[in-house]
């Protein structure tokens, strides 16, 4: 799917929304894309791979794991810190800081400064692993105030992606090896979570506020502090791995977290606002390094 593809979609569904004005679909919309739709989606990335593919995300998983936690411990401390009166915003800081867009815009800027693009289709399956379940967790923790930690964590095992995922890598440790044509047929359906999804995305866009300093701690605790960290303590085997991992890492909220926090009603507008001005940001960035040939320039090529 190509960038002007998503931004189409994108600003499909916030037109539609003006001019349908009937929630309920967008709502049936979110569920399907959300719920059922991305559950085939997950069955059919996870469920067809070997113990040998999981194998080799191993190394890269441990830079995912650090980034992740990072930025979840940055953010939960900010947060604790500085915006104690808005728990709701808290917990959407902690979801947008943990789960980048490491394929539709990391894909794309890191071919800028490398041609293996094998690394970053790692890091992505493997951030994918971990930020699913994470932020469904977060999402479910603090979008309902009251409940259990248990309840938190019933309710999250009970998303049916994340129960998906977690049965999927179960078959696959297992050596259970589901039929090429089911997982086809999964991968078709699934696909059109990834439309909708954006179409559903548009739909929650508001321009009336643009919260800038919520756009500053986002971009902060996705974008600025995991780059740095990285920066300085990633200690690569080679060039694209060092590239890959940097350029992913470093990516703006995916807007599948937007998309999970607005199903969950967490702060719905403030999180899809914050997630489109910074993919327009690292859009805007690609397109700058591709047309100026400057990424090419910094790698030598």
């Amino acid at each position: 799917m190509t960038i002007p593809v998503i931004l189409g979609l994108i600003a499909s569904g916030f037109i539609l929304k003006r001019f349908l004005r009937r929630e309920w679909i967008f709502n049936f919309i979110g569920i399907l894309a959300n719920d059922i739709l991305l559950s085939f989606f997950v069955l059919a990335s996870l469920a067809g791979k070997s113990l040998e593919y999981l194998a080799g995300l191993s190394p890269v998983f441990f830079y995912v794991a650090a980034v992740v936690a990072i930025c979840l411990a940055g953010s939960y401390l900010y947060g604790r810190q500085f915006i104690r009166d808005d728990r709701g915003w808290r917990g959407a800081l902690m979801v947008l800081s943990i789960f980048p867009n490491t394929a539709a815009l990391g894909f794309p800027l890191v071919a800028v400064f490398t041609r293996d693009l094998a690394p970053a289709v790692l890091y992505s399956a493997a951030s994918s692993l971990l930020a699913i379940p994470l932020a469904t967790f977060l999402t479910i923790r603090y979008s309902r105030d009251g409940r259990g930690l248990g309840e938190t964590v019933t309710a999250t095992l009970s998303f049916p992606p994340v129960t998906v995922s977690l049965v999927s890598l179960g078959l696959v440790l297992g050596g259970v090896k589901l039929p090429e044509k089911f997982l086809e047929l999964a991968g078709k359906i699934g696909w059109w979570s990834l439309p909708l999804m954006l179409v559903y995305f548009g739909s929650r866009l508001q321009f009336k506020n643009i919260p800038l300093r919520k756009i500053l701690e986002t971009g902060l605790f996705r974008m600025i502090l995991p780059f740095f960290f990285l920066l300085f303590a990633l200690r690569p085997g080679s060039e694209p791995v060092f590239y890959a991992i940097l350029i992913e890492s470093a990516m703006p909220p995916a807007i599948m977290a937007a998309s999970i926090l607005a199903r969950h009603q967490l702060k719905a507008e403030e999180s899809t606002a914050v997630t489109l001005v910074l993919t327009l940001v690292a859009i805007l960035l690609i397109f700058s390094l591709k047309i100026s040939g400057l990424g090419g320039a910094l790698v030598g090529r």
